[in-house]
C-alpha cells in the first residue's frame, strides 16, 4: 500500500498542478535499505496522456561510501515530447468569423456533438496541434464578442473542462489570470475608428459649387467695373478720338453687352474706339478663361461629382451627428488600458453593438454610427458585403488609436505551451498563417455578389441624358426668367398707353 501511494504523488502533482519534474524517493524494491529507487512520471509518452498512471525508474542512490548515484542520470530530463502520441486536446473557442469559424457541427451515435473549427486564429492552433500530432476535441464554441462570452470561456479553462483558450483572445494584463499563462501572440492588427464614408454629392450641388464664393464674387466685381468702364468710355471720350457707338452711351446696354461677352454671345457693334477696343480684347480673354475652366469643371463634374468631406479627425467625429456603436467587450479592453476617447460621447448618442458585423453593415450602408474594430475584420466584411469601391469601404481616422495581439490561453504550467510556442513561430516566419488569411479574404470577394459587376462597371462611365438634368435645369430657367420678362413688357407697354 506504500508503495502504491508512493506510485500515486507523480499523478497527483500532475492532475493538480501539472508539475512534470517530480521524483519519488523509494526503499529500494529489493528489500535492500541501503538502496533508495528514484522514480519519476512521463506525461504525453507510452500512452499516459492525461493522467501519469506509470512511473519510471530514474536512478538508485547507492548508501554506501557517503552514498553515490548508480547510474548517474539526469533526473530532470525534457519530458515534453515533439510527438503526442494522438492525445486528446480540449478545446474552447471563442470569437466571430473570420477568426474563428463554425465550419460543421454534428451529433454521433452516442449522443456527444463533434465541432470542427477553423477561421484565421484558429488555424495557427490546428497547424500545431497536426505538427506536434495532438487530436484537438473542440468543445461548444461561443460565436460572438462579448464580456460574458469571454467569462465563460475562461472559467473553462480554469475548471480544467478544456486544456486550452483560442479565439479572440487579447494580450491584456486583466485577461491573464494567475491561473493561467499566455502563449507568444501570433495575430497582430490595428484597432480603429471607423466611420461612414462621404456620400456622394448631387449634381446639382455640385453644379452650384463649383466655384468658390470668392471667385463668384471675383467675377460678380469684374462684371460690374467693366460696364462702368464701357459707360464711362462712351460718355466720356477724348476729344482727339471718335465718340463710341451709342450700344455703350447706356448702362442698361453696357451691362448687356458685357453679360453677351461673358456668355459668349457677340455683340451688335464693335467699339470704335482703341482704348475701348483694347479693354474690350482683355475682358473677351477674361471671359474665354473663365469659359473654359467653366466648361472642364461641368463637364467633370457631371460625369462624377465626387464625395464629401471625409470625417479624419476624433474632434469632427464628435463635432458631427454621427453615434458612437459600442461593444461591451471591446470597452472592457479599452477601460483596462485607460483609454477614455469614447467615454465623450453622450448617452444618447450611445448605441449597442453586441454584433460587429450588423454594426459595420450599418455603418457602410446607413452612414450613421460610428464604431471601433480591428482593421483586418473591417477589411474582411468589405470584402463578404460586397463594397470594395473607395467609398463603399469601410474609412477609418487618420489619427492612431490601439495596435492589439492576439493569443492562445492555457493553464498555469501547461505543459502544451513551450513547444507549441516553437511551432508558432515557425508558422509565422513561414507565413503560413497570412498566407490562410489571404484565401479567406479572396473567398469572401467570390461570395459577394456584386464584386465582378462593380469591377466591370469602373472602366468605364455612360453618359446618359440623366447627367445632363443640370443644364437644362438651368436652361428652362432662363426661358422661365424670359418669358416673365416679356409679359411684363407687354402688358407695361399695354397699361402705360
Amino acid at each position: 500500500m506504500f508503495i502504491a501511494m508512493q506510485c500515486k504523488i507523480p499523478e497527483i502533482t500532475w492532475m493538480e498542478y501539472k508539475a512534470i519534474n517530480t521524483v519519488v524517493l523509494m526503499p529500494g524494491s529489493s528489500g535492500d535499505y541501503t538502496v533508495l529507487d528514484l522514480y519519476s512520471g512521463f506525461p504525453y509518452q507510452n500512452g499516459n496522456c492525461q493522467n501519469v498512471k506509470e512511473i519510471t525508474l530514474v536512478d538508485q542512490w547507492v548508501l554506501e561510501n557517503n552514498g553515490t548515484f548508480s547510474e548517474n542520470t539526469n533526473l530532470y530530463p525534457s519530458k515534453i515530447p515533439n510527438n503526442f502520441q494522438k492525445c486528446v486536446i480540449k478545446a474552447a473557442t471563442l470569437g466571430i468569423p473570420p477568426y474563428v469559424i463554425l465550419v460543421k457541427k454534428e451529433t454521433e451515435g452516442n449522443g456527444a456533438t463533434v465541432y470542427e473549427m477553423r477561421g484565421w486564429i484558429v488555424e495557427y492552433f490546428r497547424l500545431s496541434m497536426m505538427k506536434m500530432n495532438a487530436t484537438v476535441v473542440f468543445l461548444q464554441p461561443s460565436l460572438k464578442v462579448s464580456f460574458e462570452a469571454g467569462m465563460t470561456e475562461a472559467a473553462k479553462l480554469t475548471a480544467g473542462i478544456a486544456d486550452v483558450l483560442v479565439g479572440i483572445i487579447p494580450l491584456l494584463p486583466v485577461v491573464i489570470s494567475g491561473m493561467t499563462e499566455p502563449s507568444i501572440p501570433y495575430v497582430s492588427c490595428a484597432i480603429k475608428w471607423f466611420v461612414p464614408c462621404p456620400k456622394p454629392i448631387s449634381r446639382v450641388d455640385r453644379f452650384l459649387t463649383m466655384f468658390d464664393a470668392s471667385v463668384w464674387l471675383t467675377m460678380i466685381i469684374v462684371f460690374v467695373l467693366t460696364s462702368a468702364l464701357f459707360w464711362f468710355s462712351a460718355n466720356y471720350p477724348d476729344r482727339m478720338v471718335e465718340v463710341d457707338s451709342k450700344i455703350l452711351q447706356t448702362i442698361p446696354k453696357c451691362m448687356y453687352n458685357t453679360w453677351s461677352i461673358f456668355i459668349g454671345v457677340s455683340v451688335p457693334e464693335m467699339p470704335r474706339s482703341w482704348k475701348v477696343r483694347i479693354f474690350f480684347l482683355i475682358y473677351v480673354c477674361y471671359c474665354f478663361a473663365i469659359s473654359t475652366v467653366f466648361q472642364a469643371f461641368f463637364v467633370s463634374y457631371l460625369v462624377e461629382p465626387g464625395y464629401g468631406e471625409k470625417i479624419a479627425t476624433f474632434q469632427e467625429l464628435l463635432d458631427s451627428n454621427v453615434d458612437y456603436g459600442f461593444n461591451s467587450a471591446v470597452e472592457f479592453g479599452m477601460r483596462s488600458m485607460e483609454f477614455s476617447d469614447h467615454l465623450q460621447f453622450p448617452d444618447a448618442r450611445r448605441v449597442d453593438c453586441d454584433s460587429l458585423k450588423t454594426c459595420l453593415l450599418r455603418m457602410m450602408s446607413n452612414g450613421d454610427v460610428a464604431t471601433i474594430s480591428p482593421s483586418t475584420y473591417a477589411k474582411y466584411m468589405s470584402n463578404e458585403l460586397g463594397y470594395q469601391r473607395e467609398m463603399n469601404s469601410p474609412c477609418a481616422l487618420d489619427e492612431k488609436f490601439i495596435y492589439g495581439s492576439a493569443a492562445a490561453l492555457f493553464t498555469k504550467g501547461s505543459p502544451l505551451l513551450n513547444q507549441f510556442n516553437t511551432v508558432i513561430r515557425r508558422c509565422l516566419e513561414a507565413g503560413i498563417g497570412e498566407r490562410y488569411w489571404e484565401q479567406l479574404n479572396y473567398k469572401a470577394l467570390l461570395r459577394s455578389r456584386r464584386n465582378f459587376e462593380e469591377d466591370d462597371s469602373s472602366m468605364y462611365f455612360v453618359f446618359t441624358l440623366s447627367h445632363m438634368v443640370p443644364a437644362f435645369s438651368v436652361l428652362g430657367f432662363g426661358y422661365l426668367c424670359s418669358t416673365m420678362v416679356f409679359i411684363a413688357e407687354c402688358l407695361h407697354k399695354r397699361f402705360s398707353k
